[in-house]
């Protein structure tokens, strides 16, 4: 998918930081798929969350949502 955007004065990276974060508050991705699209760790993206005063949500869903996300051991 290609997303074109008027001419802003951010840069990638910011811009994915502030997609993963809009996304998780509005509960549309889990907190590891928000953190990868961010392209960061799961503790550095609660870092972010706890700086934008964005609470967790995290329940039994969300912790099996995020372990289809993980890869398999072989």
């Amino acid at each position: 998918m290609t997303l074109t955007l008027p001419e802003i004065k951010m840069t990638e990276s910011e811009l994915k930081q502030e997609l993963a974060l809009s996304l998780y508050a509005a509960r549309k991705v889990t907190l590891i798929q928000a953190a990868d699209i961010a392209g960061v760790g799961f503790f550095e993206f609660q870092g972010w969350l706890k700086n934008r005063q964005i609470s967790q949500h995290y329940g039994v869903q969300d912790l099996a949502d995020d372990l289809r996300h993980f890869p398999r051991p072989r």
